[in-house]
């Protein structure tokens, strides 16, 4: 494919239509036959062995069919076998008592009987043809395991070289103007911290779970996929059932006591602990760095044209009565473009800088939103959150919510069959593509956003430490949370924290804060007016969450080389020091080219 030029950026999504979507998906197919070549797979022998294990399994599932059929024939049988006997006893029966002609009970008698004990000698046969079936269905299940074991054989090395990295390159290689790095490192950290003002989030109710940084012509972003707990009110409910007497008249004018029981309900309101996944996409760049401003999604994604064009004038109307509200103040801040249709769809009118607002939203600017807004046959459409806040600009899209994209578990990809990985691998990268690149579109369609180039940040000192926060903490979060968690936890999730300690061996040495909630049973006693005129107190059972924090020594190195070169290094004893040094954890993981694992406690 040839180069993608910087003016491409200016019109994202016809570069996501005409050159990205094909290129990527090639590059992806080409990716995937590097690493067949690399795994040295035998495609010819493995599609030969899938085809026989898929053919056997057409014979299993025909064999079961059959011998299902039969299961239900001979239990036919065998109430019509159970039917005659018990007939044919009745028969008898009926004739030795008289209530029928001797003659005939008894003859229709032995004939059903006789006729029921052919029915079980059929029986017999056909279960002994049902033991066969089973015993060729075991037959052919321990061949159909075989062929796939072997076809798992053939696979087996590629199936130990997918990473998690491997979107990213393939992004990077397909367009170089926007690169994705292996690892979120301390200079890029740095790099926004210093240049834009961003920070790693410390406080216990957010955990980053995967981070994925980056640059556009060397401005740079960063995706975080973080863990996140909050409070919520929850309604406990409690019963009580009481009995009383009441005296009522019948229609006669005489009157008794009657027992009556009523089920009170009672509520009770009390906090308790939720989780939710959060991603968004954070990008730094110094165009306009006096505005901010906020812009959520319309519904126009579930508008027809003819409905989005009355949408449009009537915002437009609406429009008009703020900006002379606005006059009216005396303010006169504000100031409407004339491109209503822009308007109406970004929709950003808490902006706080009219002069830095053009400059980003020039009419082509403009064109480029409304494109990307209306595109849902592309893109996306409009399904973010857009906010910038000076020099950082925040997107969260809906299609990101809860995607797996980012941080897809290269084991996912492992399979028997070389076709099918293939085709596992290659739908996983195009969706990696559409769901990264359409956050990344609200930046990309800003034209002074790529005009306008970061110069290189020079660090003049170097780094005490190889790995950022959120990198250890999306390590940690490979591990089994049971590594980390308080014991006194009760059912919540646990938001895992990071803190950097100290450098050992080219090894960082951290602290990982388990934050998470012991519970309580605790009952209240909430009083209800019952039928019978007096208050009740209803019990309430209810959990009472109090926090609590676990700290565990953590352990992350940055091999700077891929799996392969880690698993050969690790073999060689490259690793054995560090690991015994500080603990010789059998809980070791690689991800991301990072080395992680539980320390021992002093």
């Amino acid at each position: 494919m040839e180069e993608i030029k910087n003016e491409e950026l200016l019109e994202p999504l016809l570069l996501y239509k005409n050159r990205l979507k094909e290129a990527f998906h090639n590059n992806a197919v080409e990716y995937f036959d590097r690493l067949t070549e690399k795994g040295q797979v035998d495609v010819e022998l493995n599609q030969d062995l899938c085809k026989k294990y898929y053919k056997e399994l057409e014979i299993i599932k025909k064999l079961k069919r059959t011998r299902g059929w039969r299961i239900f024939f001979a239990i036919m049988l065998i109430l019509l076998a159970v039917g005659a006997i018990v007939a044919g006893v009745l028969f008898i029966v009926a004739a030795s008592q008289g209530t029928m002609e001797a003659g005939a009970g008894i003859g229709g008698g032995i004939g059903a009987i006789i006729g029921g004990l052919g029915l079980v000698v059929a029986i017999v046969f056909i279960f002994m043809g049902i033991a066969k079936l089973s015993a060729e269905i075991k037959e052919h299940e321990e061949k159909a395991k075989k062929l796939k074991d072997q076809a798992y054989e053939t696979m087996k090395k590629l199936n130990s070289l997918y990473e998690w990295n491997m979107a990213a390159e393939i992004f990077t290689k397909t367009t170089p103007l926007i690169q994705l790095d292996p690892v979120f490192d301390p200079a890029k950290y740095e790099y926004l911290h210093e240049k834009y003002g961003y920070a790693h989030y410390t406080k216990g109710d957010i955990s980053t779970l995967y981070v994925q940084s980056g640059s556009i012509l060397g401005n740079p972003f960063v995706f975080e996929k973080n863990y996140c707990q909050s409070m919520r009110d929850h309604v406990y409910t409690g019963t009580l059932t009481i009995t009383y007497q009441v005296r009522v008249t019948d229609s006669k004018g005489n009157s008794h006591w009657e027992t009556r029981t009523q089920v009170l309900t009672a509520h009770y309101t009390a906090p308790e602990p939720y989780y939710y996944l959060d991603t968004w996409m954070i990008y730094g760049n110094d165009a306009a760095p006096k505005l901010s401003f906020s812009r959520y999604p319309t519904d126009i994604n579930n508008m027809s044209d003819a409905q989005i064009e009355r949408y449009i004038k009537k915002f437009d109307s609406k429009l008009d009565k703020e900006v002379k509200k606005d006059l009216m103040k005396g303010d006169g801040s504000f100031m409407r473009l004339d491109n209503e249709e822009f308007e109406a769809l970004f929709n950003a009118l808490d902006r706080d800088n009219e002069l830095e607002f053009r400059l980003l939203f020039t009419p082509l600017g403009q064109k480029n939103m409304i494109k990307l807004l209306r595109g849902k046959d592309v893109g996306f459409g409009d399904d973010f959150i857009f906010k910038k806040r000076k020099t950082l600009n925040y997107i969260k899209s809906r299609h990101m919510q809860g995607s797996d994209s980012l941080d897809k578990n290269p084991d996912d990809f492992i399979h028997f069959d070389h076709k099918v990985a293939k085709e596992l691998f290659v739908n996983y990268a195009d969706k990696y593509l559409k769901d990264v690149f359409f956050d990344l579109a609200p930046v990309i369609s800003i034209p002074i956003y790529q005009q306008h180039k970061s110069l290189d940040y020079i660090y003049e000192r170097g780094f005490n430490r190889s790995t950022t926060n959120a990198e250890v903490e999306s390590a940690a979060n490979s591990h089994n949370i049971n590594l980390f968690k308080h014991p006194s936890t009760y059912s919540t999730g646990v938001i895992l924290k990071s803190k950097f300690d100290y450098e050992s061996d080219e090894s960082d040495v951290c602290t990982i804060s388990a934050y998470s909630f012991s519970g309580t049973d605790r009952i209240a006693y909430v009083p209800v007016m019952g039928g019978d005129g007096h208050m009740h107190n209803v019990p309430v059972h209810w959990i009472e969450y109090n926090p609590i924090v676990k700290e565990t020594p953590f352990v992350v190195r940055d091999t700077k080389g891929d799996k392969s070169t880690y698993f050969a290094d690790y073999a060689a004893g490259k690793y054995n020091g560090v690991i015994d040094k500080f603990g010789n954890s059998s809980a070791i993981l690689f991800k991301k080219r990072l080395l992680s694992f539980v320390a021992k406690t002093k």
